[in-house]
């Protein structure tokens, strides 16, 4: 089972809780509307917008994310109101596995899910993904359908008892012109007789009659005439839930008429549930319930960072290259020392963008492909089969496992093939060939090169960082265009994270202030008694074995018995003989419950599946005591186990806040120093590179005053931190402070109750009489 990272894990317990509020929200809107009907009192817009009221109660209890914008509704084409949120997630945070764990969350075995991206890169990989059972996309959807997949595309055919048995998935490619201008959308609304399950006959008026009372708003071929056998009219009567990836590449950046367009589209189709995608969703037109930023994804080991910006000035593209080549042999070596130390397998890739790819381009003014194929062959000595195109006319790499120890691939040439939808972590440096466009090509580009592979450090300072090698750009702009790729990637508070090298930048070497140099100071860890010795606290070994895990029983569930799936069948012969309709049917399904079945969802927090048996036993035994049977218990298999994971995950957290507060208090645990530990020590001095106009940080016109580290440059502090340096300046009772992510080696981090991590900002040493 995959382990979700924190901040995927916060976002999920978000979404389930707007669940749970919809459902609340939903069942008050149709009796308040039900007894106002009765008393023949007109219903008004705000009773029946029950999304917009969940969504409200959970912002006013702060539940929803602060970036978000005033709520904006919804309606389908029958005028009934459309539940829709929106996931800002970042490039490199994970948006596709998010999306497969929110599916599971639904309690949703059976029924339709579309999934919508906006290009076919992107379609070729979610559709790689789901199809491998032994993926973990694949898996979660396994897991919330019981084992009933059924993956689809546009033109696969499928039945009405598809979708009442399994949980299907119809992956759809329709970019956003598609959509505007209805090409691949316009398909969708033809008559065809594909799908006859769905459907009475062509001439059965009263069958039609009845499908237009369910659903009124379905197309008909003329203005009186029989329902259409559409595709499009099947999404509306199935009411599917839209997984809309990369919905700001639909919506687009600004709210305009074409915008507006693909609302309409996708309001068409009747969903019960529009779940969106996006690094940087448009607040006007998405519901922004999760904001994402890039410190989390950098925190959680997601993305790679610093970004080391180079420029060469006044040279041609081939002295980029070669130098291109010096700094990847260099991460090659660190790569191989890396696997030989520690087994971790890593093949850092340069992707370098040309100007023409075309194969009737090569003019000898422009770059092409093959020019830099040619001298990376020829004259720098690079073996052919490390050397692939990517574009529109040639993929070098449509069947290559880029990720696989087998793959030589180690320079990947491009010039516009790459900037939408690729992921390959083992891609580190960007080099800019492209002279007229660099400046823009940078911001498509940067995402390219973040993401950090197995989304692991390696806590080796040239791996885990990325780099952009320039030609003849200014250097300034060249940083500013990568933080503005940043920000497009939707990696907000990472602007310090850029860091320039260029020949019009000066190195300086900034020393601990006078009276702290030539001291050793270490910075405290939380440390864990062990026998006589002392050694850094592990939630695994120190915490979690303390868990009175008898102690934790189940929980109170909530649950509802959902309409048991039916099967129809009729019988129809030739001549005028009646059809013979069969009386309906429930569709046999073994739903005998299966223990190990809950177990397995609570693997990731309770290691001992004993324990887990005998919680999921009392689970079962208080349902069925309350006159559940096992069908109503499988039925609901999905929503219960979420329940229960969540109820054990609090329980256990209580525990280990009252373990770690007790071993505080009697020492066992302790803040100590730790002087063999480098990560923990502060270095004497530090270089960085500093421009001709790069200030001093500055209070009221004078320079900070007991920084350990002098002098201090504005250009490492935002806002916030440079108040909160201001501060920490006056305070009296410090000797020093140090903002900590200023080129301190390593990431200096605490640990406490729970298994995540902690990173200080800042730290601050006070005086004797202060402690």
């Amino acid at each position: 089972m995959m382990e979700l990272k924190q901040y995927q894990a916060e976002t999920l317990e978000t979404f389930y809780r707007w669940l749970e509020n919809l459902r609340i929200a939903k069942s008050q809107s149709e009796a308040a509307a039900a007894l106002l009907q009765g008393q023949g009192i007109e219903v008004t817009d705000d009773i029946l917008n029950y999304p917009k009221t969940a969504w409200q109660k959970m912002k006013d209890a702060g539940e929803i994310a602060e970036s978000a914008g005033p709520y904006v509704s919804r309606t389908d084409a029958a005028g009934k109101p459309i539940p829709h949120i929106c996931f800002k997630v970042p490039t490199g945070g994970g948006k596709t596995l998010l999306a497969a764990a929110a599916l599971e969350r639904m309690n949703r075995p059976t029924g339709l899910t579309l999934w919508i991206t906006p290009t076919r890169t992107i379609y070729e990989q979610t559709k790689t993904a789901l199809k491998n059972r032994e993926h973990p996309y694949r898996e979660m959807l396994e897991r919330a359908s019981g084992g009933r997949v059924k993956l689809l595309e546009k033109d696969d055919p499928f039945t009405n008892a598809d979708i009442a048995n399994y949980l299907c998935v119809m992956l759809l490619s329709l970019p956003a012109a598609n959509w505007q201008h209805k090409r691949d959308f316009l398909r969708m609304f033809r008559d065809s007789g594909r799908y006859p399950t769905f459907f009475p006959d062509s001439d059965d008026a009263l069958g039609d009659s009845k499908l237009l009372q369910q659903h009124p708003d379905l197309e008909r071929i003329s203005e009186n005439g029989p329902v259409k056998h559409s595709l499009f009219n099947i999404f509306k009567m199935l009411q599917p839930v839209v997984v809309l990836d990369e919905a700001h590449k639909a919506y687009g950046a600004k709210k305009i008429d074409n915008n507006e367009e693909f609302v309409r589209s996708v309001n068409q189709l009747d969903p019960s549930i529009v779940i969106e995608l996006s690094a940087t969703p448009n607040s006007g037109i998405s519901n922004l319930l999760v904001d994402i930023t890039g410190v989390e994804l950098k925190n959680e080991e997601m993305i790679k960072l610093p970004v080391q910006v180079t420029s060469f000035l006044n040279t041609d593209w081939r002295h980029t290259l070669s130098q291109a080549q010096d700094q990847l042999e260099k991460l090659r070596n660190e790569a191989i020392s890396l696997q030989m130390n520690e087994g971790r397998y890593i093949r850092p890739i340069a992707v370098v963008r040309v100007e023409r790819t075309g194969k009737d381009q090569r003019d000898g003014e422009k770059i092409h492909a093959e020019d830099v194929r040619e001298y990376l062959t020829t004259n720098l000595g690079i073996p052919t089969q490390q050397v692939a195109v990517k574009s529109a006319d040639i993929n070098e790499l449509s069947k290559i496992d880029l990720m696989s120890e087998f793959s030589s691939v180690r320079w990947i040439i491009t010039k516009a093939a790459l900037m939408e939808g690729w992921d390959c972590p083992f891609a580190y440096l960007l080099v800019m060939l492209d002279n007229t466009q660099a400046q823009r090509a940078i911001t498509q580009l940067v995402g390219r090169v973040m993401r950090q592979p197995h989304a692991q450090r390696t806590n080796r300072e040239t791996l885990d960082q990325c780099y952009v090698y320039c030609c003849n750009t200014d250097v300034g702009d060249a940083v500013k265009q990568v933080k503005n790729g940043l920000e497009k990637e939707g990696l907000t508070g990472l602007s310090d994270g850029v860091i320039a090298h260029s020949p019009q930048l000066r190195r300086v070497t900034i020393q601990r202030h006078q009276k702290f140099r030539n001291q050793d100071i270490f910075l405290p860890k939380v440390r864990h008694k062990y026998g006589n010795t002392w050694r850094e606290l592990d939630y695994q070994n120190h915490i979690l074995p303390e868990i009175d895990w008898d102690a934790i029983d189940t929980h109170d569930p909530q649950i509802t018995i959902p309409d048991a799936p039916r099967m129809q069948q009729a019988t129809v012969d030739v001549g005028e003989t009646a059809p013979a309709f069969d009386p309906d049917r429930e569709i046999y399904i073994d739903k005998t419950v299966k223990i190990s079945w809950f177990v397995r969802k609570l693997a990731d927090i309770v290691p001992n599946p004993w324990q887990s048996a005998r919680i999921v036993q009392n689970l079962v035994r208080n349902l069925k005591n309350a006159g559940k049977s096992d069908s109503d218990i499988y039925d609901q298999r999905s929503n219960l186990a979420t329940q229960l994971h969540e109820h054990v995950a609090n329980e256990i957290e209580k525990q280990a806040e009252e373990v770690f507060k007790a071993k505080l208090a009697n020492g066992d645990i302790r803040f100590d120093l730790e002087a063999t530990d480098y990560n923990h020590r502060l270095r004497q001095s530090h270089e960085i590179l500093i421009g001709a106009n790069d200030s001093l940080l500055q209070c009221y016109g004078q320079t900070v005053q007991i920084s350990l580290f002098q002098p201090v440059y504005e250009r490492d502090f935002n806002e916030l931190e440079r108040r909160f340096a201001f501060y920490l300046d006056k305070q009296k009772m410090l000797k020093w402070w140090h903002r900590v992510a200023v080129r301190q080696t390593g990431d200096y981090y605490l640990r406490g109750w729970r298994q995540e991590r902690i990173w200080p900002d800042f730290i601050a040493m006070g005086t004797e009489k202060n402690g």
